[in-house]
């Protein structure tokens, strides 16, 4: 794991040192997306439990920090902390509520709570500025060099980044990894072995709102302006597509959903709103074709197209 990190970080490095400005805001806007899906990954794939309103936590770790710099006056960082506690409280909370259900339910339960704090978002205007947003976010600092350009967040973001690939890669290998495994395959099992799924369930559930929340709030600070429309539902979507694209369990296989999705956003834009509709038929297709990620999908159906070509050529 160690060996994967530091050579993960002599290339984020190199990336860093050829300071081209477009590739370096990429490399930033791919960390942001990067923290909230380990956390869907920790949640989906490895404990086995969906949720489809995860863009909800991101935003409330955006706001949160956003709304305790602006209007409360807090140090930046201690919005930071504040933002994370809060997205993760809340997670705990709907984990509490949403993991009685099953299935189809439970799916429809985190789509509905996502749905509703975006519609928070954008009627408190009082305390979220509406459609208008929050403008003029305090960056973050660090001895009196403000945090607020790409080349001042890279370091940041992608430090915070591999630490959160740390920790998750440390959890999956430890018996609470196991645990989790267990639970995503069978809940009677696990209760028969003296797990207590309920209870994991809202853990995990909690360390998935922390890592969205904390990739919320460092989005806040270095774009310096937030608004709903960066949460909804579609947002949603493309943290699902990208732990399929990855085959949902793995800490690795997200960073290459990460990138895909980045680049695809990228060529996407003269879509405008409409790219939603393209993430959604992309999900699709890799649910069906590449249920094990679209690498392992490609390397399938090498193997099947490979040997046919030959026999037809004998």
């Amino acid at each position: 794991m160690m060996k994967k990190l530091l050579l993960l970080a002599g290339f984020l490095a190199a990336v860093y040192a050829i300071g081209n400005a477009y590739l370096t805001n990429l490399f930033v806007v791919a960390a942001l997306f990067a923290l909230p899906a380990l956390g869907l990954s920790l949640l989906m794939g490895y404990t086995g439990q969906i949720s489809l309103g995860h863009a909800a936590f991101v935003g409330l770790g955006a706001y949160a920090s956003a709304i305790a710099t602006k209007s409360l006056g807090l140090s930046p960082w201690l919005a930071l902390v504040l933002a994370t506690a809060l997205s993760t409280l809340a997670a705990w909370a709907i984990g509490w509520l949403v993991f009685r259900l099953r299935g189809h339910h439970l799916a429809m339960a985190t789509l509905a709570f996502g749905i509703i704090v975006h519609v928070g978002f954008v009627e408190w205007r009082w305390l979220t500025g509406g459609q208008d947003g929050l403008p003029d976010i305090r960056p973050l600092s660090f001895a009196g060099f403000a945090l607020g350009s790409d080349m001042a967040m890279y370091p940041l973001v992608w430090g915070v980044c591999l630490i959160g690939m740390l920790l998750a890669g440390n959890l999956v290998q430890s018996p609470a990894g196991l645990s989790m495994r267990v639970v995503a395959e069978s809940e009677p099992v696990a209760g028969s072995i003296g797990i207590a799924s309920a209870r994991l369930k809202r853990q995990i559930m909690a360390l998935s709102g922390a890592y969205a929340g904390l990739g919320g709030a460092l989005y806040a600070h270095w774009l310096g302006y937030i608004s709903p429309g960066p949460f909804d539902v579609g947002f949603s979507i493309r943290l699902l597509l990208i732990v399929a694209l990855g085959g949902f369990a793995g800490t690795w296989s997200v960073l290459f959903g990460v990138f895909f999705v980045v680049l695809i956003s990228e060529l996407l834009k003269p879509f405008g709103r409409y790219d939603v509709v393209i993430y959604g038929v992309l999900l699709v297709v890799v649910m069906i074709y590449c249920p094990r990620g679209l690498l392992a999908g490609l390397v399938d159906l090498y193997r099947r197209v490979v040997p046919a070509h030959k026999e037809s050529a004998a």
